[in-house]
């Protein structure tokens, strides 16, 4: 029988010794990763379209192939090919959830190509682009070094922001979701990663609050209230910071709402 007395100390208790920096530390890391597991589940559920489309097809040949009295060789050769294709689709879509799954660390592996990772991003909200009909323009600076942040660390974060855009641009006529990347003139050491859309905005009274753990202004069956502030935490935790910017400034195409992700760059050659 298990005491209180012999209970081994519970992670979500406060140690009443404890030092309070590492207590309020240990708290933060707790909602972080309660963060990333709640927004990793609604992200994961929203991804049910996209895995059953290549499991449909797989099962729409195989079924043609048992039905046709004669098959050519050549007709079975098609037919594999495209099984295959969809095969490799669904693995690629498994392999994606699975690395956003990963907890973000801060190991010898905090390495992340923004370019790359954008295109697995992208891979992943494909469905919710074509859906919206929003065009995604993207315009990654030739010269840009690795960016010191874990891969699935980074594509949360992107994931939180593309997201955010497609609620936002929801209803407009000419949906534009925008991403550019570069490193910052002023201070050569960082980068950003800034998100663009041209939705209705975000108004100014709840501006000061989208960074707060559980607000949202999406309701609660489409948001958490968690995705910007554990994305802020994650940023904070790799040495850099996620900003709402006040002037969207100049894009290639209007913007009313911009994200701004800051990040140090990799000196590793």
């Amino acid at each position: 029988m298990t005491t209180d007395a012999n209970r081994p100390p519970s992670p979500l208790v406060p140690d009443s010794g404890a030092d309070p920096a590492e207590t309020v530390a240990r708290l933060r890391d707790l909602v972080a990763a309660a963060g990333r597991l709640a927004e990793f589940g609604r992200f994961a559920a929203q991804q049910i379209h996209e895995l059953r489309q290549p499991l449909f097809a797989i099962k729409g040949l195989a079924q043609l192939l048992l039905e046709k009295d004669r098959v050519e060789l050549d007709e079975v050769l098609d037919f594999a090919r495209h099984i295959v294709e969809q095969s490799e689709r669904l693995t690629s879509l498994v392999s994606s959830l699975r690395l956003l799954s990963v907890p973000a660390t801060h190991d010898a592996a905090r390495r992340s190509e923004v370019a790359a990772v954008l295109v697995r991003v992208s891979s992943l909200l494909d469905f919710r682009l074509r859906k919206s009909g929003a065009t995604l323009r993207t315009q990654i600076a030739p010269d840009l070094p690795p960016l010191v942040i874990a891969p699935p660390a980074l594509e949360q974060i992107l994931i939180n922001l593309l997201a955010n855009a497609l609620d936002a641009i929801t209803g407009v006529a000419h949906p534009v979701v925008q991403v550019r990347a570069r490193v910052l003139a002023e201070n050569p050491r960082f980068a950003i990663v800034e998100v663009a859309d041209n939705g209705s905005g975000i108004a100014k009274t709840v501006r000061h609050r989208l960074f707060e753990s559980f607000f949202t202004t999406k309701g609660e069956e489409q948001g958490t209230g968690l995705g910007l502030a554990v994305s802020r935490e994650i940023a904070r935790t790799s040495g850099g910071e996620l900003e709402l910017l006040e002037d969207p400034g100049t894009w290639s195409e209007p913007a009313s709402t911009v994200f701004r992700l800051t990040l140090p760059v990799s000196q590793e050659l």
